[in-house]
């Protein structure tokens, strides 16, 4: 311990005042700054120091640069590259997004887009970022341009429907209704549907407020709401088809002992309902000789059939006709 003190003893008449006095608190306060200094330039290198990082499924904003235009938005997304100080190495995707332009011209012509670093915006403040890359640097447009357009309306029911005896009519509306949506979708509608409406145990004209079907669902917005149909019923009127030939039904064993001398009348009229599409050529009256063995003189009903299920036949006119039969004469020798 001597030799300490003697060391010591020796030292301090040559260490300054300044520094001898009050030395164990100037001891104190150099140590604490000597702390503070390096803990300040741990804190400074911290924020300093970049780390690069990849940020996945950021959100891309198609911003038409046209007044007017209206882009649908498209739920695509692109992978950024990015340096920040380390401190911010826990950013998420939600917190960037690109705001890309996107000109009508592009659009209608479905040219790409091209995606720049420039491009990406932050959702909250972050001081000192670096974009490096965007991936993919080109991305198919593939997005429309919001429309509007006017079309036709088209009723739309099931005529087998209604009750038999009765038929009914469809009153177009005079004005088109009004539609927006995507514009490639538009182009392809030249009119719309009704929802069905009913037939079922109708005898009267009635109209009714009925909505539109889009044909692409909630793509497409119809902004003229329901429509006004107007549906016009009533019992049917017979129409008449004249002058169809009279066929003759013969049975098996008549047919070969018989012969066919006169006929009247040889054509008749036929009343059915009024059908639409339906010819002449599917209506066929007959008449049923098929019990007739003997030669004579018959009244007979003449019965019709038709091969269009949709057509009920009224009533023929004349109802009977009149067939001569006679033997089939014996071949000569």
């Amino acid at each position: 311990m001597s030799s300490i003190r003697d060391f010591w003893m020796k030292i301090l008449p040559h260490v300054p005042h300044i520094i001898r006095h009050d030395f164990w608190r100037k001891l104190f306060a150099l140590v604490f700054a000597s702390l503070l200094t390096g803990y300040a330039y741990q804190n400074i290198k911290t924020k300093t120091e970049l780390v690069k990082m990849d940020v996945r499924g950021v959100a891309i904003r198609f911003v038409a640069v046209e007044d007017g235009v209206t882009l649908i938005p498209r739920d695509v997304p692109a992978d950024i590259t990015i340096e920040v100080p380390k401190e911010l190495k826990n950013l998420k995707n939600t917190d960037f997004y690109l705001e890309c332009p996107v000109t009508k011209y592009q659009v209608e012509e479905d040219l790409p887009v091209e995606l720049r670093p420039d491009m990406v915006k932050t959702n909250v403040p972050i001081d000192g970022l670096r974009v490096l890359a965007v991936n993919p640097d080109m991305l198919p447009l593939n997005i429309d341009i919001m429309d509007t357009k006017e079309v036709p309306v088209h009723p739309v029911c099931d005529f087998s429907e209604l009750m038999e005896g009765y038929q009914a009519s469809l009153v177009q509306p005079e004005k088109p209704v009004t539609i927006r949506g995507p514009k490639k979708h538009l182009a392809t509608i030249s009119y719309l549907e009704t929802e069905k409406i009913p037939l079922s145990n109708v005898t009267k004209s009635f109209s009714r407020q009925v909505d539109l079907v889009s044909p692409y669902d909630k793509n497409i917005e119809i902004l003229s709401g329901k429509v006004k149909i107007e549906v016009k019923v009533e019992k049917n009127k017979p129409r008449a088809f004249d002058g169809i030939p009279v066929q003759v039904l013969f049975g098996r064993t008549g047919a070969n002992n018989l012969i066919i001398s006169r006929i009247q009348p040889e054509s008749v009229t036929v009343l059915v309902d009024s059908v639409p599409d339906i010819s002449q050529t599917q209506i066929h009256p007959f008449l049923d000789l098929s019990d007739v063995t003997r030669p004579g003189v018959y009244n007979v009903d003449i019965k019709c059939w038709s091969d269009n299920d949709r057509i009920k036949v009224v009533e023929v006119i004349p109802a009977k006709a009149t067939v001569t039969l006679e033997p089939v004469a014996p071949a000569s020798k």
